[in-house]
């Protein structure tokens, strides 16, 4: 792992991960907001669900930063790698 390719790949990897893990959070908190006996909404009206009950977050900037950089790394990396 001395290469600049292996490195992109692995932060990339890191920083999707913790995208990815911060979406799930995200995604929990916001159903909290709804009682147990209604039905849940899925996908993108939980995150509008979750930018209204926290209005002042920076949850979903980081998540997309940390997804959108994320994957621009790994993909990068791999074709470095490929190359």
């Amino acid at each position: 792992m001395t290469s600049k390719a292996d490195w992109m790949v692995v932060a990339g990897f890191l920083l999707t991960a913790v995208g990815v893990a911060l979406r799930i959070f995200i995604m929990m908190r916001s159903s909290d907001a709804y009682p147990a006996n209604v039905s849940q909404p899925g996908g993108r009206n939980l995150l509008r669900a979750y930018s209204s009950t926290f209005p002042k977050s920076r949850l979903p900037l980081a998540m997309w930063i940390s997804l959108t950089a994320g994957l621009v790394l790994l993909i990068a990396g791999l074709l470095l790698e490929f190359r």
